[in-house]
């Protein structure tokens, strides 16, 4: 019996032991960070530079479905032109006329696409440019006032307004880029 007690006793020496060094570790110390939130959205909504590229989006889509108005047209007019003459024209000859009026409505299509083509590439460039305004304008700001995150507000359910930097950002922004040109080549 008492080598029985004697093992017990040593194995609880043992398991405390084991277990001691663990609950004594002591918790890294707390370190307060510095977290600030910004609206990207608004930001590429209300800027100068934001307006500037919706106002010359608006000329360029106008102008742009003028074009496409006028090339409706001339392709209308030249089915019209093929249907009256369906009657006084050899098969042979209606089948060329209508084959022609086919490439040409087919090449109107191209043009068109290319053309959109070109004006996206130019609306996404110009979004890209300030988009890179904006990223460079939170990081400064980050590290003037030595921020250690900041969170897009679209990640960000609830968040305190003196956390938010969107308005300096726009201001900043506003201030070093107040347009963008959108090139449609």
């Amino acid at each position: 019996m008492r080598k029985f007690t004697k093992f017990v006793v040593i194995a609880a020496f043992a398991v405390m032991a084991i277990v001691q060094p663990v609950r004594a570790a002591d918790p890294a110390p707390a370190t307060s960070l510095r977290i600030a939130v910004v609206d990207i959205q608004a930001l590429l909504k209300d800027s100068k530079a934001a307006k500037s590229i919706e106002t010359q989006l608006a000329t360029i889509r106008k102008n742009f479905q003028a074009e496409v108005d006028a090339e409706e047209k001339s392709l209308q007019t030249k089915e019209r032109a093929i249907a009256d003459q369906r009657s006084s024209l050899k098969e042979d000859e209606l089948k060329a006329k209508i084959t022609a009026f086919q490439k040409d409505v087919a090449a109107s299509q191209k043009k068109i696409q290319e053309k959109k083509a070109k004006l996206d590439k130019g609306v996404g460039e110009a979004i890209g440019q300030l988009r890179n305004e904006i990223v460079k304008d939170v990081a400064d700001i980050g590290t003037k006032q030595n921020l250690d995150l900041v969170l897009a507000r679209t990640d960000v359910v609830i968040v305190s307004k003196n956390l938010d930097i969107t308005q300096q950002v726009l201001q900043r922004l506003d201030a070093e880029l107040p347009s963008v040109t959108v090139k449609v080549q």
